[in-house]
């Protein structure tokens, strides 16, 4: 049978976890910022490989939680029902994890400024270049076009 210290060796991978995506992510900002397409597709690749791992992770929390008897109960209120000798550890992994939570929030956050940044700028770029969005397809030259537009 799973004990607590099953369940906040879980939380401290769930940590480790974040960490790797906050570097990630840190890593796809740089890119955005400098328009680094390559750059920016490794970091969704690598991305996409964490988010895999943080599913697994977190199914096995799950299964954790609920064979320890704390299904449906947040962090915070399984703490309170713990035995005051193993409140200390996981008071602690709460802490961290509620800390790297809220940097991978922060990072995350900065990647939507900039996202929407880029975007903004490309609408501006097609708008001067009367290319409509809805009508990009028939608006975009094309091979069999393209001499004939520009020539």
């Amino acid at each position: 049978m799973p004990t607590i210290s099953n369940f906040n060796n879980i939380v401290l991978s769930l940590i480790e976890l974040l960490e790797t995506l906050i570097t990630i992510e840190q890593d796809k900002l740089k890119a955005i910022s400098t328009n680094d397409l390559d750059a920016l597709n490794s970091c969704i690749k690598n991305e996409q490989v964490e988010v895999l791992k943080l599913r697994g992770l977190d199914k096995k929390r799950e299964q954790i939680q609920a064979e320890l008897g704390y299904e449906n109960l947040t962090f915070r209120e399984i703490i309170k029902l713990l035995p005051e000798d193993q409140q200390a550890e996981s008071k602690k992994l709460f802490i961290t994890l509620q800390q790297t939570t809220d940097q991978f929030n922060e990072i995350n956050s900065s990647i939507k400024t900039a996202l929407d940044v880029n975007l903004h700028s490309i609408n501006t770029t097609l708008s001067k270049l009367n290319i409509n969005l809805d009508n990009a397809q028939n608006q975009i030259p094309t091979g069999s076009n393209l001499k004939n537009r520009f020539a």
